[in-house]
C-alpha cells in the first residue's frame, strides 16, 4: 500500500472528518523544501478524500514570526526590520501590498500548477481578528504549567515572571525583544530588553508597555499546540528533525493534550530536500524553487518527486543532470502503470501504479504516449519551434493526431526541455548540428568503420534505439570498444567527441540528411 495511502487509513481509525495542516515561515522567497510538506499534506489530503472521508487541507503562513536574518533575496537595508513580525515589513521591491504578499502569491500559484491548492490562513489574522483568544489566554493563565512541561520534556527552565507571550513593542516594533512578565486577564505587560535573531543579539529599545492577547504572539511550541486545537488539526507532516524525542513535536503534543484538551495530530515525518547534499535554505541563498522546478521538469514530474518515495528517504535535488534520472524514472514508472514494462517484481506493481496516479494533475490520461525527456532533448536543440518538433516526432514516434490531452503534455514537455537547455543543462549536453560538413580529418581506418555504419543506416527503420544499435554493432564487428566509434559520429555532426544519445540526436535529423553526412565523410 502507498504511504499516502497508509495515513490516511490511520486517519480514518479515528473517525471521518479531518484537518490537513501544513505551515511556513514567511521570512524570505519560500524554496523547494518549504513546498514538501504541503504537498505531502496534498497527497493525504487527498488520499482521505478518494477513501470517502471529509478533509479540509489549511496552509497557516506564518507571517507572525519576526525576521531572524536578511535573506540574500532581500535587499541590505532590511537590516532594520530585524526582530520585527514579517507581516509588518514593506514589500522589497515596491510591487505588492506587503512583504507577505510579495513571496506567498508566487508561491500559491506555484503550488496550484501541480495542483496543490491548500486554504491560506494568515497567522497575524488569526491573532488580529481575535481567533486566538481563547487559547492565548489559557496559555497566560496556565504559564506555570507550561513551564513544568518544557523542564519535563525538554529540561529547558524559565523565570519566575516568564508568561508565554511575545508583545509586539509598540515604540520599535519588535516581537523578539519583547519579555512579557504580567497578565491581568486582558493586558499583558512587557519590557523591550533585547533578544536572539538567530545567532546575533538584537538590543531591545527598553521601552515599557502593556499590549491586547491580539497584539502579539505564543512561543513556537505552545503555539503550534494551540493552532492544533483552535483549526482541529488531525494531521500535519513536518521535518523529521522535529519528531526526535524530546523535541518539538512531543513537546508541544503533550501542551496541546494536557493544557488545551485536544488530541495531537499524527505526524507525518519527512527528509528535508537537499542540493548537493545541503539542505536548502533561504537565510544562506540556497534557494531553488518550486516554479523553477515544474518550469525545467512538468507539473507531473515535479509532483512525483515527492511521491516516488517514502517521506523520510533522502531527497536530492539536482537540477541539472538530475532531472534528466527524474524524468526517466518517471517515464518507467508511466511505463509500468500502463502495463508496459514486464521486469518490475509483482509486490511493487500496486506501488508503482499508486505513485504515477498521485503524480497526476489532471487524473491519469485516458491512453498511453509518451516521448522521453532524454529523446526530446535532442529534438529540441534540431527545431526552433514546437510544429517543427512535432513533424519529427511524427516521423520517429510514427503516429498521426494526438488526442488533445496528449498533445497538450508533450507541448509542456518540450516547453520543460527547452527551458532545461537554457537554464539549468551543463554545456556538454548542448550542442548545435553543422549544417555542413565540419572541417576535420577523418583517417581511412575510420572511414572504413563509417562505410559500415552507412550499410547498416540506409535501410534502418528510423527509430532511435535502431539507431543506437546500429552504431554499436559497427563496433562489435570490428572487435573495438564502442567509445571511439560514437566518438567519430558525434565529430561528424558536432565537431566534438561528446553529445547527448547519440540515438535520440541522430533520430532527431532527417534520414536522409545523416545518411549523406556519413557518406560524405565515408568516401
Amino acid at each position: 500500500m502507498h504511504w499516502v495511502d497508509v495515513y490516511a487509513e490511520e486517519l480514518l481509525q479515528r473517525g471521518k472528518e479531518h484537518v490537513i495542516e501544513t505551515g511556513t515561515s514567511i521570512s524570505g522567497q519560500p524554496h523547494l523544501g518549504s513546498a514538501e510538506d504541503i504537498i505531502i499534506g496534498d497527497g493525504v489530503f487527498k488520499a482521505l478524500i478518494d477513501k470517502g472521508g471529509s478533509a479540509r487541507a489549511v496552509w497557516a503562513m506564518d507571517d507572525m514570526d519576526g525576521l531572524r536574518k536578511v535573506p540574500k533575496q532581500l535587499p541590505a537595508e532590511f537590516e532594520k526590520y530585524l526582530g520585527q513580525p514579517a507581516f509588518m515589513l514593506p514589500c522589497p521591491d515596491g510591487c505588492c501590498e506587503s512583504f507577505t504578499e510579495h513571496f506567498t502569491r508566487p508561491f500559491l500559484e506555484s503550488l496550484a500548477r501541480v495542483d496543490v491548492r491548500p486554504e491560506p490562513l494568515s497567522v497575524s489574522g488569526m491573532y488580529k481578528e481575535g481567533r486566538y483568544d481563547e487559547v492565548v489566554k489559557t496559555a497566560l493563565q496556565r504559564a506555570d504549567d507550561i513551564k513544568a512541561i518544557l523542564e519535563e520534556i525538554s529540561g529547558s527552565t524559565r523565570d519566575d515572571e516568564w508568561l508565554p507571550f511575545f508583545p509586539i513593542c509598540d515604540n520599535c516594533g519588535r516581537i523578539l525583544t519583547t519579555l512579557a512578565y504580567d497578565f491581568d486577564g486582558q493586558k499583558v505587560r512587557y519590557r523591550c530588553a533585547g533578544g536572539v535573531a538567530g545567532k546575533a543579539e538584537i538590543s531591545g529599545c527598553g521601552h515599557e508597555g502593556e499590549a491586547g492577547i491580539r497584539e502579539g504572539k505564543l512561543p513556537w511550541r505552545i503555539e503550534w499546540a494551540a493552532r492544533w486545537t483552535h483549526l482541529g488539526v488531525t494531521c500535519e507532516p513536518m521535518g523529521k528533525d522535529l519528531t526526535t524525542a524530546g523535541g518539538t513535536f512531543e513537546t508541544s503534543s503533550i501542551i496541546c493534550e494536557r493544557i488545551f484538551g485536544h488530541t495531537a495530530p499524527i505526524p507525518v515525518p519527512y527528509e528535508w530536500v537537499t542540493n548537493y547534499g545541503q539542505r536548502l535554505g533561504k537565510s544562506v541563498g540556497r534557494v531553488l524553487t518550486l516554479g523553477e522546478m515544474i518550469d525545467i521538469a512538468t507539473p507531473e514530474i515535479s509532483r512525483y518527486f515527492f511521491f516516488r518515495t517514502q517521506p523520510t528517504t533522502h531527497k536530492e535535488m539536482d537540477f541539472e543532470l538530475g532531472i534528466t534520472k527524474l524524468a526517466e524514472d518517471y517515464e518507467n514508472c508511466e511505463k509500468v502503470y500502463f502495463g508496459l514494462d514486464e521486469n518490475v517484481p509483482e509486490k511493487e506493481i500496486g506501488d508503482i501504479k499508486r505513485t504515477y496516479e498521485v503524480a497526476q494533475v489532471a487524473g491519469v490520461p485516458d491512453s498511453y504516449f509518451q516521448v522521453s525527456y532524454s529523446h526530446l532533448i535532442s529534438v529540441v536543440q534540431t527545431n526552433p519551434d514546437f510544429d517543427s518538433i512535432l513533424e519529427v516526432l511524427k516521423r520517429t514516434e510514427h503516429f498521426d493526431d494526438l488526442p488533445e490531452e496528449s498533445m497538450e503534455r508533450l507541448r509542456q514537455k518540450a516547453e520543460a526541455v527547452r527551458m532545461w537547455l537554457d537554464t539549468r543543462a551543463p554545456d556538454d549536453v548542448k550542442f548545435s548540428i553543422h549544417r555542413t560538413p565540419p572541417d576535420i580529418e577523418v583517417p581511412e581506418n575510420e572511414r572504413a568503420l563509417l562505410r559500415s555504419l552507412l550499410d547498416k543506416l540506409e535501410p534502418l527503420e528510423w527509430q532511435a534505439d535502431r539507431i543506437h544499435d546500429a552504431v554499436y554493432s559497427v563496433a562489435v564487428e570490428a572487435e573495438m570498444k564502442a567509445g571511439p566509434i560514437f566518438k567519430l559520429v558525434y565529430r561528424i555532426f558536432l565537431a566534438r567527441e561528446r553529445g547527448p544519445r547519440l540515438g535520440y540526436l541522430l533520430a532527431s535529423l532527417d534520414k536522409d540528411f545523416v545518411v549523406e553526412r556519413v557518406r560524405h565523410f565515408s568516401e
